[in-house]
């Protein structure tokens, strides 16, 4: 009975164990997201929760501690942290990225307010106490420029795709010869920063606004009479670059458009079908290039040429057409 039961065993053991294995070897992978979606979705939750309350103790100390000075600090870290969780609020995909910001920068510089504060209810003078408080604003006036490094941090996708987009065009400009403007968009800080006046950034800009400008640049007497030569460098860049695009986009009187049309969709006709003859040069008044493609037929050389001819014609803008084929 006893051998039976080890037989019976060591049998189970073994199918069992090779069942198993057919399992574990042939069974489909498969991911339990919800969980980890839920889990994520708690951990961005918690995170900006945190962001959040630093930044309102932090915006209540602000108005409450008694240094100006420090003030001053707190008020541009704030201003600073604001942009970011708002961006942060717009994209909370981010929030991982701003781990250091919520729980290192804005985290320390909430215990060093509190310390401070600390300080100051014991009306301590003692210049241990004075050189321990101007320590901490030092801190404290430099962890704005370490919110801004955290911000561009967060934005660094966002900048890499901007200046890729810039680089682009302003190949593309390069390329076409349109010369590139240098923009001064404001003057700069005590701490680096662009100085813009926010007060005109939602204000339109009507006529009234640039009046007296008009007024400081000419007499209205003058202006009425002023006419010169376009190629005048005394002429505004503005008003040349006008005249100049007027000439370039009327390479032709809009009168011939349709003849223009028809002649280049003709050509490109001939180029696809009896191209290999050489019937699409014919047309174009180069005989020699004419009778070598018919010459030449045999090798469908000329058809695959004249193939490609035929689709660059159809495809080519009315006025480089007329430029390369009949005006020459």
């Amino acid at each position: 009975m006893d051998y039976l039961m080890v037989i019976l065993t060591t049998v189970a053991v073994i199918f069992g164990g090779k069942a198993f294995w057919d399992w574990k070897k042939n069974r489909t992978p498969r991911l339990d997201l919800d969980e980890i979606e839920e889990e994520r979705a708690q951990y961005l939750r918690e995170n900006f929760e945190k962001a959040m309350s630093d930044f309102n103790y932090l915006e209540d100390a602000k108005k409450s501690v008694a240094d100006r000075e420090l003030s001053s600090y707190l008020n541009e870290m704030q201003r600073t942290a604001k942009n970011l969780l708002t961006n942060l609020e717009r994209n909370p995909d981010r929030i991982p990225v701003a781990s250091k910001f919520i729980d290192y920068y804005q985290d320390r510089a909430v215990k060093i307010v509190k310390q401070y504060k600390d300080l100051e209810e014991t009306e301590l003078s003692t210049e241990k106490v004075r050189d321990l408080k101007n320590r901490m604003k030092s801190i404290l006036a430099s962890l704005d420029t370490a919110y801004r490094e955290q911000f561009e941090n967060i934005l660094n996708d966002q900048i890499i795709s901007a200046d890729a987009e810039l680089k682009v065009m302003e190949q593309h400009l390069d390329a076409e010869g349109i010369q590139r403007r240098t923009v001064d968009i404001g003057r700069l800080d005590n701490n680096g920063n662009v100085k813009i006046d926010t007060d005109l950034l939602d204000r339109p800009i009507d006529d009234e606004d640039t009046s007296h400008l008009k007024n400081m640049i000419m007499p209205q007497q003058k202006r009425r009479n002023f006419e010169v030569d376009p190629s005048d460098d005394r002429v505004p860049v503005r008003r040349r670059r006008r005249e100049q695009t007027q000439e370039i986009s009327s390479v032709f009187p809009e009168e011939e458009r349709p003849q223009i049309i028809r002649q280049k969709l003709t050509q490109s006709a001939l180029a696809l079908f009896l191209g290999s003859f050489g019937a699409h040069k014919f047309y174009q008044g180069k005989t020699i290039q004419g009778v070598l493609y018919a010459l030449l037929c045999w090798t469908t050389l000329p058809t695959w040429i004249s193939f490609v001819e035929g689709i660059r014609y159809l495809f080519m803008p009315v006025d480089d057409f007329y430029n390369q084929y009949i005006k020459k």
